[in-house]
């Protein structure tokens, strides 16, 4: 066929009928035409196949047939197959991938059967797991509806088709009484009775139908008690469902219906009509009596399933939940399932049995448990590992809450129905009905919980912002992961392998838990900010559910909360601190910074706030109310701090609006340039307002409408200012020296400027106009400079510059000259360069005069304006010609300095040069000296003639532009005026060179090169002078210096140092450079080095004789040697003695061999040397030397031979050898086999015997290993391969290893078993000594091979080690002295042993006969606890002996005598006693203390009323010299009698107290049992107080009067006030808070109130001056009145006398010297003054630095001279202590002055107002203030003049900088600051 069509499906049809390929296709050839319309789009969509016989039954042959399925019937067991069409392309089914297209399926047998099995094992299974994509936009609710109803329809086709098969048919009576004609008629059924045969047959009949419906009655029942289904299995079958039991009841009805519709039939009528008529006579029908009891069964059956069909039939609804896989689902249905369960039960007639309903619910639960599985398993498309775990454990909850719903409904209906006992009650087996589900529940209880913790753990995982979690994270998923590899269903819950994984998952859970635990305490203890602790808690919370976790979590809030409340101290000390200057943020304005400032406090405190105001438990507390008073406080406070701010901000708008009615550009007053004149206020308006709408602030409607103009103004502040950017950059471009001649240009740039500086303001509607005019004015300037610059640059000043640089001499680097040479190349060089001068010449004076008109010819705004000037114009000429002229002067000077550079260079070196010499000259030898080659008399006079023709170049030049002022009279050159021009005899000069010649420089210049080569004389003379020692080579005489040496008679050494040393001058000639420069001069020293080369080889040949000597004697004696061993080795071998000897010889030789390379190398080195030194050997000595190695290889070769022939002579002695080897070799190997067997290693062995086997086979190992060794000795003298005994090694090691293991074994067991009999007393003193050898034996036990470690006598001695380790702790603890009897006595209650603690019967065995392990940690308690109270016995001791022999110490105070405590030693009695009472604290709550409870007692009431005591004395003392310093005299007491009379009172009872404790001074005895001062001490107290509030009173008076006295404490201002009318003794007091620096004055000698001179601490002198018509006249101060008078006059003469030498510094500073100012004026001064020093320098450098760009860049060279001459001054050494002081401090700070200067030059900074200069610290003197003003960007401050020594200063930072201006803004705006 060639239809591919028509092969697939005749290919399906034999395969689906198992026929031939050829029977098919014949098959289907009568249908081919149907089969092509099937093909067609149109066509029939499907062709059904049936393939039987057409007759009767099963008879005839099978034939395919073709049919629609309803004309034909398939036969019983016959087979259909059908095609369907499932293509929708418009050419329908074509040839290629006809298969794709064609969809077929066999229906084998009972069609029925077929259908469901499709249904129910194909589409409802592949429907249940499609997933959500397979179903297009269908809901989710709708496709699992339509799931159910498929599975549904499964079930109901199950039922039909059991329902068919599972009848019972009943026996038909014979046809022939069927067909005869019998009536059913009672008279037929007599006559049809009374015949035997007919009653036979129908008897027959009868009896198989008691028999087939008895079957039916009982396999019924059975299936029941089998439990449903049809085909029923166990209850506990997972499987069955509540469907099966309805099932089971409708197929049991179906067939009883069956049997009742067959009996209806006429048959069955006949059958029991003649029954019954024939079984009316005795005994003649018991087939008739049984069928009627039967009938009766049958009849009540029907009934039966019938009733129970109609009552489980009113189930179906509420079941169907339980067929989905949804869980919610059937959580809603579980009340209406129960109440139909409960209303069936109630009026069911038959199935309300127990067990009936009991298997009802278990096959509910069956059903809930896989509906729940599928569930939690997606339908078994995805692990429980692999789901999400949120959704996981969702529904791990749901379906718990459904069982506890299901059996809280089941009980709740149960208890319902007990209150009415008359109805039926739930009385089930409740195990039966639920026990599966609360094993299932109890499953998914542990789920939960283990994916809970995973979530957890995960979720903390994700907050990586908690540092130091990873490790226990990644720890609890390795447990994870090792769950995840178990092999079993999570869900089956009757395996128990999870139960015991789950137990230890929990296990390890909670130790990572205890370590999460204390992560998460540590991680609060490390947190300071409230809100990071709230959301570190907030991280762990969102993770951590777990309950004890998460109520740990809870406990944190109270922690949080008590930081909370320092937080809020914090926040309030902040705002107190800052309210009036707060920090703001970046870029902010004032007000909205404020704003902001404000608000981030209140956001810092309120957001944690709402947090803890939702806590209830922590808003209950006591503490909450203090802090939410404080937060309400301090919130109140910020909310009105920023009200203020907005108030004060909208009051201030309309002034700041003023600004907009001033003009666009403003002129500075002092640098003069323009500026754009915005006002910053409305900047700040715009700014301000922007801010405040940002953060939600009510803005008016005027800052409103000057927001809305911002762009506006900004567009025009931009434009202003880019356009006088642009003004000042053309401005900049100009060239200074052209400026004057574009004045007219410039001076119209500057008219269109004019407007914007007096009319235009920045309301005006002309703006743009004016900016269009200035931006076309700068255009057409900026073009006209750019051409000027181009002329200047190009043409003049680029040729200026290329004449500066020509150079009229050519000396190249990489050349030397002869002297003839040198002249006749710098003669052609000079020429050439000169033509090319003199063409740039020309082109120089024609770019000057092509300016000069283009500047004439360019158009103007206003050509009736003033034109240029022609001054202007020959000044601007002449400018240029002299330029010209200092270009050729530069080209001459630079020529004549080059080569004065190359002719004057006092370097020497050899050839390895940067630049070669001028001029090469040979040094030769020509003895007896060495001479050079030229002379230097010829190359000065080469030098002479090329300087003169260099000179004369010049004459070749004309000169221009230069009139007769410019060279008559006006000077020697164009630039300078001098008064002697060269005579010109009334002509001007035409050329350059009569100004050239008779420059100073020239002429220096020349004569310095007339005597150039003087400089280089001495050089090359001292030079010359270095061969000197080389003179003995050719001025001594060779043979008597060598008669000389040999008469010394020298060794070989001697020999070989001359030879070395006469080798080392040939490398020293050698090393000569060949070329040595000094100065012009190249020195070419191969002449000299040949000839002195072949001097000192002569030298060399005379002392090398006896080198040879030496090495002709050694090479003798290896020559013999080797000889002599070939003579022996060649003799023939007679018996045994030359077998020795032979056998010696071959040994020697071997040994020899190693150090044959130190014997032949030296030889070969000495001839190697002879032969170096060229020295004549003879030619056997060499030749000799040549063949040494190859003789001894050959003797080497012999030697072999020699071995090979004893081989074979020894054969008998070897003979016996290797006989005895093997029987040795038998013998180990028996023994190994014995070793084996007999062994101490044959397994089964008890320790010991192991021991006493393993010490009888050592010995027997030692005999053979003795013969072994003697055996091995024989063959490696026969040179026999040495044999192995691999028996006697291993046997070896392991007698070795177990000899290792036993050995440790007996000593072990001995040691530790002879432990226990020592006395307690011994054990005490060794017990360290028995844990170091315990230890030592663990280690050597560890160390045994691991092969060792599963033998018996390693585990006894392993577990013995091991018990005495775990009991040895306890025995250290008990071995402690601190152990007392009561603490015995509490051990022998822990372990219920009574111990004899006699010292001569308590041995270590009893203890360890106590089983005290079982108790261990009871007797690490009682151990510790008797340390512990021991400390604190033995601290209490120290206490009562410490404190019982405590005294004070008393000093003298002035002349009262020994009346006050010694400080120092109260200090310690203070710190002694805190210290103790802190120690008495601890033991009073420390649970050791209890023995000792009363006597800490009373110590701490004792030392509690001594630091009472104490304390209150202290006070009263230094209150009492305070006032007794007052009172004692002095003004004080005049004024205030009636404090003096109580000080008095106080004075009397105050020594009176002293004086009985300083009788008695015991501490304790003077403040605890004596109560003197217990008494007197408050009252004391009280009366001082009273004294002291009036002394304060007074003080305030005298402090309003003079202010610094706020400064001074009040006992030192009381005695200064006390000293008022003695000045002199107020000195000492001036550095107490008074002055700085002033320490002490002069006082006139005569008068005692005039003071002269003032000090400072580091003794330095200021005389008291003041300042008049600029001379310093003495101001002397007078000390006249009440002290704060005169003090306050000495202020303002300190004052004075500051101001007065400031201003004479300030002149002097640009006056003198450095060294002389710095050190003649006060170092406050000095300073000062370099300060003003630096600021006006740098304040001129930048008015003048657009004009002249070096200007900044002078300044900083300036500031760097200026330092460096500082640091040279501090390397005097004759510097006093201040005068090096006051430098380092003005090095110091003129350091930072020298940085700021480069910064500011690299930065480009070129206007006096620019920030980067504006912001530095800059100091000036105010001749019209008459003060010193100290500026910071624009705050200005003036100096204070206080006195201040000399002063040391901290290196200036750039945050220094940075805090200047912050504290000078703040200050500036009258907002504070802390410098501190």
């Amino acid at each position: 066929m060639a239809d591919a069509r028509l092969e697939y499906i005749a290919g399906k049809v034999a395969e689906s009928f198992g026929i031939t390929a050829q029977e098919a296709a014949l098959g289907l050839g009568p249908y081919d035409k149907q089969i092509k319309h099937f093909y067609l789009p149109d066509g029939p969509s499907k062709l059904l196949f049936y393939y039987q016989s057409n007759g009767a039954g099963d008879a005839g042959p099978k034939k395919l047939t073709l049919t629609d399925g309803v004309t034909t019937a398939l036969a019983p067991g016959a087979d259909a197959l059908y095609l369907l069409r499932t293509t929708t392309k418009k050419e329908g089914i074509v040839e290629k991938g006809c298969e794709q297209d064609i969809m077929c399926g066999l229906i084998r047998g009972n069609a029925l059967d077929s259908f469901r099995t499709l249904i129910g094992q194909l589409y409802a299974p592949v429907l249940k797991q499609q997933g959500r994509h397979g179903w297009g936009k269908a809901r989710e609710d709708s496709t699992k509806e339509f799931v159910r109803a498929v599975s549904k329809f499964g079930a109901t086709l199950t039922e039909a088709s059991h329902s068919l098969l599972g009848g019972v048919e009943l026996m038909k009576p014979p046809s022939k009484y069927l067909t005869g004609g019998m009536d059913l008629k009672p008279s037929t059924f007599v006559t049809a009775a009374d015949d035997k045969a007919v009653a036979s047959d129908f008897e027959r009949v009868l009896e198989d139908w008691c028999d087939k419906t008895e079957v039916l009655l009982d396999s019924g029942s059975e299936e029941e008690h089998g439990i449903g289904g049809y085909k029923r299995t166990s209850a506990d079958d997972d499987g069955d469902g509540p469907d099966t039991e309805l099932e089971f009841w409708r197929s049991r009805m179906a067939k009883l219906n069956s049997v009742l519709q067959q009996l209806k039939s006429r048959e069955a009528r006949l059958v029991l009509g003649v029954c019954s008529a024939g079984g009316f006579g005795a005994g003649r029908s018991v087939a008739l009596r049984r069928w009627r009891l039967i009938d009766t069964r049958v009849t009540d059956a029907v009934n039966e399933s019938k009733d129970n069909v109609k009552y489980l039939t009113t189930l179906e609804k509420t079941l169907e939940p339980l067929y989905g896989d949804d869980v919610s689902k059937i959580y809603d249905s579980i009340v209406p399932l129960l109440n139909s369960v409960r209303m069936m039960y109630a009026v069911c007639r038959y199935y309300h049995t127990p067990a009936r309903m009991t298997r009802l619910f278990s096959k509910i639960t069956n059903k809930m448990i896989v509906a729940c599985r599928d569930m939690l398993n997606l339908n078994g498309t995805a692990v429980l590992w692999n789901q999400d775990k949120t959704a996981l454990l969702a529904n791990l909850a749901l379906v718990i809450k459904t069982k506890n719903k299901y059996r809280a409904e089941f009980l709740s209906v149960k208890n319902g129905l007990k209150s009415n006992p008359t109805t039926r009650q739930f009385d089930f087996d409740e195990e039966s009905c639920f026990g599966k589900f609360d094993l299932f529940a109890k499953r998914l209880a542990k789920l939960v919980d283990m994916f809970s913790t995973i979530e957890q753990f995960r979720e903390l995982g994700l907050h990586t912002a908690i540092d130091g979690m990873q490790p226990v994270i990644k720890k609890f998923f390795a447990v994870v992961e090792e769950m995840k590899r178990k092999p079993y269903d999570l869900l089956s819950y009757t395996a128990n392998a999870y139960d015991r994984d789950f137990l230890e998952f929990n296990v390890q859970t909670h130790d990572l838990e205890t370590k999460l635990q204390e992560f998460i305490d540590m991680s609060f203890s490390n947190i300071t900010s409230t809100e990071q602790a709230l959301n570190l808690l907030r991280q762990f919370q969102s993770a951590l559910k777990r309950e004890s976790l998460a109520k740990d979590l809870n406990d944190k809030y109270a922690v949080i909360f008590q930081n909370y409340a320092l937080d809020l101290d914090a926040v309030q000390k902040i705002y107190e601190k800052n309210k009036h200057g707060p920090a703001l943020p970046r870029n902010a304005p004032p007000v909205a910074g404020d704003v902001m400032w404000s608000r981030q406090l209140l956001r810092r405190i309120e957001i944690p706030m709402r947090k803890f105001a939702s806590n209830e438990a922590i808003m209950r507390t006591k503490e909450s109310k203090r802090t939410v008073k404080t937060y309400n406080t301090v919130a109140k406070a910020l909310v009105a701090f920023e009200t203020l701010w907005l108030n004060a901000w909208k009051k201030s708008i309309e002034d700041s609006k003023a600004g907009l009615q001033a003009t666009l550009i403003v002129r500075h007053p002092e640098t003069g340039h323009l500026l754009v004149n915005f006002d910053k206020e409305i900047m700040q308006l715009m700014r301000e307002t922007k801010y405040l709408q940002r953060l939600g602030v009510d803005v008016p409607e005027s800052a409103k409408m000057v927001l809305l103009q911002e762009d506006k103004f900004k567009g025009y502040y931009n434009q202003l200012s880019y356009a006088l950017r642009e003004y000042d950059r053309v401005l900049a471009t100009c060239a200074p020296v052209c400026k004057e001649m574009l004045g007219p240009h410039l001076l119209d740039l500057q008219n269109a400027l004019t407007p914007g500086m007096y009319s235009l303001t920045w309301t005006s509607m002309n703006i743009d106009g004016y900016l269009n005019r200035v931006h076309d004015r700068l255009g057409k300037v900026e073009e006209l400079i750019q051409k000027s610059n181009d002329i200047l640059e190009n043409r003049v000043e680029a040729n200026l510059k290329a004449v500066a640089k020509t150079m009229l001499l050519n000396l190249p680097k990489d050349r030397s000259f002869t002297y003839e040479e040198f002249v006749a190349t710098q003669t052609k060089f000079i020429n050439a360069q000169t033509k090319g001068v003199e063409v740039r010449n020309v082109e120089i004076e024609r770019g000057v005069l092509d300016l000069c008109e283009l500047v004439r010819t360019t158009p103007r705004e206003n050509q009736l304006d003033e034109v240029l000037p022609q001054s202007v114009v020959d000044a601007f000429t002449k400018h240029y010609a002299r330029f010209m002229y200092q270009s050729i002067l530069t080209c001459t000077r630079t020529s004549f300095l080059a080569m004065r550079t190359r002719l004057g260079s006092r370097s020497s070196g050899g050839f390895l040069y940067i630049e070669r010499p001028i001029f090469g000259v040979d040094v030769e030898l020509q003895i007896p000296r060495v001479t050079m080659n030229p002379s230097l008399d010829d190359i000065q006079d080469a030098i002479n003639v090329v300087a003169k023709k260099m000179l004369k170049a010049s004459e070749k030049l004309h000169m221009w532009g230069l009139g007769t002022e410019d060279t008559t009279g006006g000077g020697n050159s164009p630039s300078k005026a001098a008064n002697t021009a060269p005579p010109n005899n009334g002509n001007y000069p035409s050329n350059f060179y009569h100004w050239i010649a008779s420059d100073k420089e020239i002429v220096k210049s020349v004569l310095l090169l007339t005597g150039s080569i003087e400089g280089t004389k001495a050089q090359i003379v001292e030079y010359v002078h270095g061969f000197k020692r080389f003179d003995f080579l050719y001025l001594s005489d060779l043979q008597q210096k060598y008669a000389e040496f040999m008469a010394t008679e020298p060794s070989l050494e001697s020999f070989e140092l001359e030879l070395r040393k006469y080798m080392a001058i040939e490398e020293d000639i050698t090393q000569i450079a060949p070329v040595h420069n000094i100065g012009a001069m190249s020195l070419e020293t191969a002449p000299l080095k040949n000839s002195l080369k072949s001097e000192a080889s002569t030298w060399k040949t005379q002392f090398a004789k006896n080198l040879h000597k030496q090495g002709k004697e050694r090479l003798r004696a290896i020559h013999d040697y080797m000889r002599e061993t070939t003579l022996k080795l060649n003799r023939g071998i007679e018996d045994l003695e030359d077998v020795r000897v032979a056998m010696g010889v071959l040994h020697e030789i071997r040994s020899r061999e190693a150090d044959i390379d130190s014997i032949l190398g030296p030889i070969e080195d000495i001839y190697t040397l002879l032969s170096r030194y060229q020295v004549q050997v003879p030619k056997e000595e060499t030749d000799t030397v040549s063949e040494l190695r190859f003789g001894w290889g050959k003797m080497k070769t012999r030697a072999v031979s020699v071995s090979d022939n004893l081989s074979k002579l020894q054969v008998g002695f070897k003979r016996d050898l290797i006989r005895e080897v093997k029987v040795f070799v038998i013998d180990a190997v028996a023994f190994r086999e014995d070793w084996e067997k007999n062994g101490p290693a044959v397994p089964g062995l008890i320790p010991v015997q192991a021991v006493d086997r393993l010490k009888k086979f050592t010995q027997m190992f030692d005999v053979r290993a003795r013969k072994w060794r003697n055996y091995c000795s024989g063959e490696e003298l026969f040179g026999l391969p040495i044999t192995s005994y691999p028996e006697m090694e291993k046997t070896e090691k392991e007698i070795s290893m177990l000899t290792r293991l036993y050995d440790l074994y007996t000593t072990v067991l001995s040691t530790i078993d002879n432990y226990a009999d020592i006395l307690w007393t011994d054990v005490v003193a060794s017990i360290d000594t028995m844990s170091e050898q315990v230890s030592q034996f663990q280690a050597q036990c560890k160390k045994l091979p691991k092969a060792l470690r599963d033998w018996p006598a390693y585990t006894d001695c392993r577990k013995k080690i091991d018990d005495f380790l775990e009991i040895l702790p306890l025995l250290q603890a008990l071995s402690s002295p601190d152990m007392r009897e009561r603490h015995w006595v509490e051990l022998g209650r822990i372990t219920g042993v009574v111990f004899d603690l006699s010292p001569d019967t308590f041995k270590l065995v009893d203890l360890l006969s106590a089983n005290m392990l079982r108790v261990t940690e009871d007797v690490e308690d009682l151990s510790t606890a008797a340390i512990k109270e021991a400390q604190v016995e033995t601290k209490l001791r120290q206490i009562e002996t410490e404190w019982s022999d405590q005294v004070f110490s008393f000093g003298t105070y002035k002349s009262r005598g020994t009346v006050t405590l010694a400080m120092a030693p109260t200090a310690e009695l203070i710190e002694k006693l805190e210290d103790t009472q802190m120690a008495l604290g601890s033991m009073a709550t420390n649970r050791y203390s209890a023995p000792f409870k009363e006597s800490v007692s009373v110590w701490i009431a004792k030392l509690s009323t001594v630091g009472e005591t104490v304390e209150g004395w202290l006070i009263v003392q230094n209150m009492w010299m305070y006032m007794e310093a007052v009172f004692s005299g002095g003004d004080i007491v005049k004024q205030l009698p009636l404090e003096a009379k109580r000080f008095n009172n106080i004075d009397k009872t105050f020594m009176k107290a002293v004086a009985s404790a300083v009788d008695e001074p015991n501490v304790i005895s003077v403040c605890y049992t004596s109560e003197t001062l217990q008494h007197t001490l408050p009252h004391l107290t009280e009366q001082l107080e009273l004294c002291q509030k009036s002394l304060t009173a007074f003080l305030d008076t005298k402090r309003a009067e003079f202010p610094r006295f706020y400064f001074v404490s009040d006992p030192t201002l009381l005695e200064i006030l006390s000293l008022g009318s003695d000045p002199q003794s107020v000195t000492p007091h001036f550095q107490s808070g008074l002055f700085d620096s002033l320490t002490e004055v002069t006082f006139d000698k005569v008068d005692k109130t005039k003071m002269l001179e003032m000090f400072s601490q580091q003794n330095e002198c200021v005389k008291f001056v003041t300042e008049v018509n600029g001379i310093l006249e003495p101001n002397p101060v007078m000390a006249v009145g009440n002290i704060e008078v005169w003090l306050q006059s000495l202020v303002d003469g300190m004052q004075e006398a500051i101001r007065s030498i400031i201003k004479m510094a300030n002149s002097a500073v640009f006056e003198q010297d450095l060294e002389t100012f710095v050190f003649g004026h006060p170092a406050q001064i000095s300073l000062l003054g370099i300060q003003f020093l630096w600021t006006a320098d740098m304040q001129g450098a930048l008015v003048v630095a657009k004009k002249d760009k070096t200007a900044m860049s002078k300044a900083s060279k300036k500031s760097e001279a200026l330092l460096k001459e500082m640091i040279v001054l501090t390397q005097r050494a004759s510097l006093g202590k201040n005068e090096r002081k006051n430098l380092e401090t003005v090095i110091t700070v003129h350091v930072h002055q020298r940085d700021t200067s480069e910064d500011l030059a690299k930065k480009r900074v070129r206007d006096p107002s620019d920030f980067e200069w504006m912001k530095q610290c800059r100091f000036y003197w105010r001749d019209e203030l008459n003060t010193v003003i100290i500026s910071i960007c624009d705050v200005d401050f003036e100096y204070s003049y206080e006195y201040l020594g000399v002063k040391e200063r901290l290196v200036i930072t750039p945050l220094t900088d940075i805090c200047y201006v912050t504290l000078s803004q703040a200050l500036g705006m009258f907002l504070g600051g802390a410098p501190a």
